[in-house]
């Protein structure tokens, strides 16, 4: 009688044991999808990200947006696949644009020694060669509508490359008034293919 007493407690003990490894697994993945939400690649202009870049517009009275969330950090895993950060610029006078009215331009933060343009982690060229959209060029957005220019940067992080991170700056100009539209960033931080 008393073995079948501890069989009972050793299953018992297993179930509870396993039924709390689960929750704390669906746990672990809810919070990581929950901080890592806004920092979704973006992988076309659809009505979504025009109207969220949009809603942007209104509630920071800013010309000048990246749809990245309040920090404008793009958390990257290295794989063969594209990511995409999508930006969105508008005319200061309201007026109408077209493809090539307003023009963007990447410009990297200068070779710290902590970014990936420093030459003991990346370096200046191999940093760059992440980039499909070239760095440095002025650019004609994508798409356009009214007064709303939109466009997808896109990037290429090899497995195997470096965790660092990398500072870009936006600027965009008006080539019909020859004017400044403003200016924004964004960062791009390339961790490592870990667990999740």
């Amino acid at each position: 009688m008393e073995r079948k007493g501890a069989l009972e407690m050793s299953v018992s003990t297993i179930v509870i044991l396993v039924i709390g490894m689960t929750m704390l697994i669906l746990g672990i993945v809810l919070v990581t999808n929950i901080f890592t939400g806004a920092t979704d690649s973006v992988d076309d202009l659809n009505e979504k990200v025009k109207n969220e870049i949009s809603s942007l517009f209104s509630d920071t009275n800013k010309d000048v947006i990246v749809k990245l969330g309040a920090d404008n950090t793009a958390k990257i895993t290295p794989s063969p696949d594209a990511f995409g950060i999508a930006i969105g610029a508008k005319t200061k006078d309201g007026s109408a644009t077209n493809r090539e009215r307003l023009k963007y331009k990447l410009t990297p933060e200068t070779a710290t020694g902590s970014n990936c343009a420093s030459p003991r982690i990346l370096g200046q060229t191999n940093m760059e060669k992440l980039f499909v959209t070239p760095l440095n060029v002025d650019r004609s957005f994508d798409e356009y509508d009214g007064a709303t220019a939109f466009a997808i940067i896109e990037l290429k992080v090899p497995k195997g490359t470096a965790e660092c991170t990398q500072k870009i700056f936006i600027d965009v100009k008006d080539t019909q008034t020859t004017e400044n539209v403003g200016g924004s960033f964004f960062i791009i931080d390339i961790g490592s293919g870990g667990f999740f």
